[in-house]
């Protein structure tokens, strides 16, 4: 006799579970029983391929990643540090001195302010450079996505003061008539 669920044969014919597959072993006697191809595969000789991949580091962001959000973090920042700079300056031009006699004034919290914005734009230039090694040597993360996004915000908080300023400096150095007056 054979099992009819993967065609091995029985040891016995008072056999109630195959030995291959497990199934239960009904037995008809008015039924014949038909051996199953010789070409078919048994249940013990499947098998699924298993393709040689590449392996995936499964541990955090790497160093490029951590190097694009804290050069954009500090980009960032610098920004901020210096339109307070900025507008200490703006204050000071608006408020008269003897208002507040504490906050320095003058040409050089413009500079100051050029300074943070060019150090804040040359990082988040290295938030960019180190973005793409890391898209090409780790696994994509978040640490690498949010310092990507993090770096084209500081370019453009520190590209815009950088046109801004210079042109302020040159108006305000610029003096006007007021013939009326």
């Amino acid at each position: 006799m054979f099992c009819k669920n993967c065609g091995e044969k029985l040891e016995s014919q008072n056999q109630k579970f195959c030995v291959s597959c497990g199934s239960v072993v009904l037995h008809t006697p008015d039924a014949p029983q038909l051996r199953a191809e010789e070409n078919q595969v048994s249940s013990t000789d499947r098998s699924i391929p298993v393709y040689e991949s590449k392996t995936i580091k499964i541990e955090g962001p790497g160093f490029y990643s951590k190097m694009v959000f804290a050069f954009a973090l500090l980009s960032i920042v610098l920004a901020v540090i210096g339109l307070v700079f900025e507008f200490l300056k703006v204050l000071r031009d608006v408020i008269p001195i003897y208002v507040f006699l504490r906050i320095p004034g003058g040409l050089e919290l413009w500079i100051i302010a050029l300074v943070l914005h060019s150090i804040g734009l040359l990082l988040a230039i290295l938030s960019m450079v180190f973005s793409s090694k890391a898209g090409k040597h780790e696994v994509q993360n978040t640490l690498k996505k949010v310092g990507s996004i993090f770096g084209v915000i500081g370019i453009v908080q520190n590209v815009i003061p950088l046109v801004l300023i210079p042109i302020s400096i040159i108006v305000a150095s610029l003096s006007f008539h007021y013939p009326f007056i």
